[in-house]
């Protein structure tokens, strides 16, 4: 949060900070400290992934759940700091902005998925960096430059953030590759702009769950290369799940299963929608 935002709420506390609203937010936080007290206990998948494996040792499906819940550890392991020094800010009547406003695994865009991954920190690159590099650009200009302008900006935030974090080379790779990931949604948009669609919404809905899977599939790769296995790691755990036939055919089905998956979220955002909730992610 801003210095201006603290003060002001020093003198003048938030209608948010109700002692009913602090108390479940501390149970939310209870059960996330939980739930990694379970996963570390039971899965060995950071374990696994510290011992620089064989994968050829493991099926496809195995590969696909070490990394998995490797990201989910991930997130457990910055949630539960930053939900602590939250909560200690609500018992004291300020109220911060939330960090981590979405479960991992209630992600299907990536646009959104990096809005509400450490989302005050998002709010500052945005402010002090995105927008003063140009932003995403005028939307009425048809120039090739203004088309341009906004990838540009997302390669010097993501190279920012991953410096921000290390001098690490598998970072720097986690920062252009999360570059690359933005386009496909980016151009999809573009492509099947949802006005176009409005007579065909069963057509258009179905179109948006592939578009996710692939999303989906995407932010695995680039954030298990940044935070997990580094480019070599996922190269071999990638090579493990494609080469046989098995392999293929989990991967597709665990394409079905995530299209599934992202039917789910749509529906849930519909449930926010009717709510009157609108957290644009």
């Amino acid at each position: 949060m801003t210095f201006n935002d603290f003060i002001s709420q020093s003198r003048y506390p938030l209608p948010t900070t109700t002692h009913i609203r602090t108390f479940l937010y501390g149970i939310r936080f209870l059960l996330v400290l939980l739930c990694m007290e379970i996963v570390i206990h039971y899965l060995y998948v950071v374990a696994i992934i510290h011992s620089s494996p064989t994968w050829s040792l493991y099926s496809p499906f195995q590969l696909s759940m070490i990394g998995y819940f490797n990201l989910h550890h991930i997130w457990l392991k910055l949630v539960i700091p930053w939900r602590f020094f939250r909560l200690w800010s609500l018992i004291d009547n300020i109220d911060p902005p939330e960090n981590m406003i979405r479960c991992m695994s209630d992600n299907y865009s990536t646009l959104a998925f990096w809005r509400a991954w450490h989302r005050s920190f998002n709010r500052w690159i945005i402010r002090y960096i995105y927008i003063p590099l140009g932003g995403g650009g005028s939307e009425r200009s048809g120039s090739l430059i203004a088309k341009i302008r906004p990838v540009a900006n997302f390669f010097a935030v993501f190279t920012f953030v991953a410096l921000w974090h290390d001098l690490n080379p598998k970072l720097l790779a986690w920062g252009w590759l999360a570059t690359l990931i933005v386009l496909p949604e980016a151009l999809a948009t573009m492509a099947f702009p949802k006005r176009q669609w409005k007579d065909w919404p069963d057509v258009y809905r179905w179109l948006c769950g592939a578009g996710a899977v692939v999303n989906i599939l995407l932010l695995m790769v680039a954030n298990t290369i940044g935070f997990v296995v580094g480019v070599d790691g996922a190269r071999g755990l990638i090579r493990g799940m494609v080469d046989s036939w098995s392999g293929i055919a989990y991967l597709v089905t665990a394409c079905a299963t995530l299209f599934v998956g992202v039917q789910v979220m749509f529906e849930h955002r519909e449930g926010e929608k009717r709510k009157g909730i609108n957290l644009k992610c």
